[in-house]
Order: C-alpha cells, then sequence, then structure tokens
C-alpha cells in the first residue's frame, strides 16, 4: 500500500511541475515531493526498528509542518478578497492553528498513550491537530461553496479536498483507539492509508484536468470588496435569522 501511494503521489508531484503549479502552490509541491522521498528512506531502514521508530517520528512532524504551510497557502490564495478588505482576516488561519494545536497536544499530555514517551505524545497531539484542521478547513471550503456559487472543481479545491479525505482517516483511526483501544484493530491500521490513497487519487484527477479560467480567480476578480462586503452582512444576516435572533 505504501508503494503504490508512492508511485500516485510522484505522478501527482510529476503533474503539478509539469503545469508549472508548483510556482503557485510551492508548499504543496514540497509535501508531495516529502511524500516521495521520505517513504523510501523509511523502508531502507525498516530493518532496524529503533531508527525506524525515531525516523519516522520526526518525519512525521515535518509532514504536519508542510501540510499546514500548504493549507495555509490554499487558504489565502481562495480567500484573498477577505485579506483585501479586512486587516484582521490574515489572523483568522494561524488563529485556528494554534487553538486546536493547543488542544490537541493538551489532551494527549493530560490523556497520554500509554508507553508513550513526552515527546512522542507532543508530536503525536500536533499531528491529530493538523488533521482536524484539514478536515475544518474541507468544511469551511465546502460552505463557501454552498453561499458564494464557488465553483468546486479547480486546483485549491482539489488540494483541500484531498487532505481532507486523508485526514478522515487518520481521524478515524484515532478514534477507535482511544475508544476501543485494540478491539478494531485491522480498520485502524488500514483506515489511514487507505484514506491517503483516496486523497492523493483526489489530486490527481484534479491535476489531471485541463485547467479551467472560470474558478477561483474568476471569482476574484468579479467581486469588488464592496460587493463582498454587502453579501458577507446578507449572509449575517441570514445566519441571525436561522438561529432566531433579530438581524
Amino acid at each position: 500500500m505504501q508503494l503504490i501511494a508512492l508511485g500516485l503521489t510522484a505522478w501527482v508531484a510529476a503533474l503539478v511541475a509539469r503545469r508549472k503549479l508548483h510556482r503557485e502552490f510551492p508548499f504543496f509541491f514540497a509535501y508531495l515531493i516529502l511524500s516521495v522521498i521520505v517513504p523510501l528512506i523509511r523502508l531502507s531502514v525498516s530493518g532496524d526498528y529503533a531508527t525506524f521508530f525515531m525516523l519516522f517520528w520526526t518525519t512525521e512532524a515535518f509532514y504536519a509542518v508542510l501540510g499546514l504551510l500548504a493549507l495555509h497557502e490554499v487558504f489565502h490564495e481562495v480567500f484573498l478578497p477577505f485579506y483585501l478588505l479586512w486587516w484582521w482576516f490574515r489572523l483568522v488561519f494561524p488563529a485556528a492553528v494554534t487553538l486546536i494545536v493547543f488542544v490537541s497536544i493538551r489532551n494527549a499530555i493530560l490523556h497520554p498513550a500509554l508507553q508513550a514517551p513526552r515527546i512522542l505524545q507532543i508530536i503525536f497531539g500536533s499531528a491529530k491537530a493538523v488533521n482536524y484542521l484539514e478536515a475544518v478547513l474541507f468544511g469551511l471550503f465546502f460552505a463557501l461553496v454552498l453561499l458564494l456559487g464557488v465553483r468546486w472543481k479547480s486546483h485549491p479545491f482539489g488540494i483541500v479536498e484531498g487532505f481532507g479525505l486523508s485526514a478522515l482517516g487518520a481521524l478515524i483511526a484515532y478514534g477507535l483507539r482511544s475508544e476501543f483501544g485494540t478491539k478494531y484493530d485491522t480498520l485502524a491500521k488500514y483506515a489511514p492509508p487507505v484514506a491517503y490513497i483516496v486523497g492523493v487519487l483526489v489530486w490527481l484527477d484534479t491535476f489531471l484536468r485541463q485547467p479551467d479560467p472560470e474558478v477561483v480567480h474568476a471569482w476574484r476578480d468579479r467581486v469588488t470588496p464592496e460587493q463582498l462586503l454587502a453579501e458577507a452582512r446578507g449572509y449575517i444576516r441570514i445566519l441571525k435569522r436561522f438561529f432566531g435572533t433579530k438581524p
């Protein structure tokens, strides 16, 4: 399964480079390259348990950091009008990351995994936080599609969709381990790699398609800050009515 994922990821990386999209999404491209190199290094030391253990969790930390940076560049790409409209909007993503990471690491320390060293608990909590963030961002992008009518089939949305599906498998594994221990060991073991392969297939489908000019950039170009502010106020009024409060 790891070799299948590696081959598919290399294919996606080649497509991104061939379409010169690595200039637009440099951190996502770096994440893909890391996802090709790291499994090969891990396999080369798989016979030495201690070395493999240290290498695995060290590289997981790099995955977490690059995953966050890739998500941030996509978030900035899609929500650029909000960055231009409200100065404080640039604080939204780092604030969400800080909050989720803090809560996840705190829970990992207060409810540690058995026979796990403290540094491993922190790395595990951080990786879990990144998965939560990927899932939340996927939901946020889906809401954007419904509210603003942005087309879903675009590079930024495909990137987030792949991350979101991959995160779902990891979160399922975390949940099963936390609630049932080893009762569903097989499902917990295979959910993350299967979900990652599905996520990579989404990326492959995204970058195999010819670029569509009428996607995110078109939405950004046709909406002025004034129109965006008016639409945002309209959505706020709708939400207030939905929750039974006066507009």
